[in-house]
């Protein structure tokens, strides 16, 4: 008996927890439209990290590590590689965030589009995928010390073109609103 006394509190401190959880997350999460107009108002940060990929490219060029070699002290190009190596790390997690605010982005166009195709949705997660297979290549590919260049050309490309897709979206948005705006204006 006293193992069940014991146990009526935990559970109810438990179910307790959980309940307020759930009605905490519902409260927070709102409609999809307040969802996408606070977001809005928040700012969405843009992908900026892609755009240096010309001097991480340079920086892990085979000519420039070359140049290390004939020029620098063994221990000067060993040291000058592996911070190299650190640096297209870091470029590897910005262009993680990159495509997460694009992710965050994309997610509130849908919002706002008055229809979204399965089709679309399908596309979406196939992308993400796709970035995350190829992110963790790369990542592996770097942290044992490879330079894998071409890749990391992949996934800068693949986040330019995303990049792209949602100005063209935020584009059409901004045209449909306009269009319904100046319907409204003329009945």
């Amino acid at each position: 008996m006293s193992n069940l006394a014991a146990m009526i509190p935990v559970v109810l401190a438990i179910s307790g927890v959980l309940i307020w959880l759930l009605y905490s997350r519902k409260n927070s999460a709102g409609s999809p439209h307040a969802t996408a107009i606070s977001a809005i108002d928040n700012g969405l940060p843009a992908p900026k990290h892609f755009r240096y990929f010309r001097q991480i490219r340079q920086a892990l060029s085979s000519s420039d590590a070359e140049y290390l070699r004939q020029n620098a002290p063994m221990y000067v190009a060993q040291q000058a590689l592996r911070e190299r190596r650190g640096v297209a790390l870091d470029f590897l997690k910005g262009l993680h965030e990159d495509f997460s605010n694009l992710s965050r982005l994309g997610r509130v166009i849908a919002s706002l589009s008055p229809e979204i195709s399965h089709k679309q949705e399908a596309e979406r997660l196939k992308l993400t995928a796709k970035f995350q297979i190829l992110y963790a290549v790369v990542w592996l590919r770097l942290y044992t010390g490879n330079l894998p260049v071409e890749q990391l050309e992949r996934l800068t490309g693949l986040i330019s073109r995303l990049s792209a897709r949602m100005d063209e979206a935020m584009a059409e948005i901004s045209a449909q609103a306009a269009g319904q705006f100046h319907e409204k204006l003329g009945t």
